[in-house]
This record gives C-alpha cells, structure tokens and sequence, in this order.
C-alpha cells in the first residue's frame, strides 16, 4: 500500500519501502550433500556447522542465484527465529528433450 500527502491541492505518493536480499553463505553436510544450511551473511554461523560435518558451500546474493528447493520468504522466517534455515536442495529441473519426430497432422 503506498501512503500519500495532500498538500497544496496535489496528492504526492511516499515511496515504498524497498527489501534488500540479504547474501546468504550455504554450507552442506558432507554425509547428506542435498542438506544445506543458509545463514545471513550477517549473522553468525550456528555451531552445529562449524564440525567436520559440513563444508562451505558457496553464497547466493540474489533470488536468481537461488538454488532449487531454497524458499526465500521461508529462509527470511527462519533467520528471524533461529538465525539459520535449513532445507533439502532439489535436482535441477531440465527441459524434457526434443523429440526427434513430429506429428503431422
């Protein structure tokens, strides 16, 4: 919703809040590789993630970097809880092949 201001007989829109992304680093357990831990860039690295058992991942800076089973607005909740998300990265989906025939018709 955009708030507005009537002064001097014109109607002027306040601009809009802008939501930065933050840069999430990723880390992934070494024993179950689809498992990664995504922490704010700016918060701290839980302890669970500091063992042996995960290993640096890698960063994402923007939803397009995003890897596929990564909620943005769920990883936004969970950094707010818990200062961390967790979540099962997904295969990539690839385009069903050509196939080397048509229909006529």
């Amino acid at each position: 919703m955009i708030a507005s201001s009537v002064s001097s007989g014109f109607t002027r829109a306040w601009p809009r809040t802008v939501r930065r992304w933050p840069t999430y680093n990723l880390f992934r357990r070494r024993a179950e590789p689809d498992l990664v831990c995504a922490v704010p860039n700016d918060f701290p690295v839980p302890a669970f993630v500091t063992g042996e058992a995960w290993t640096y991942a890698g960063s994402i800076s923007s939803p397009s970097e995003a890897p596929p089973g990564f909620s943005a607005e769920v990883a936004e909740r969970g950094a707010e809880t818990c200062g961390f998300h967790l979540f099962h990265q997904l295969p990539a989906v690839t385009a069903a092949p050509e196939p080397a025939w048509r229909a006529v018709g």
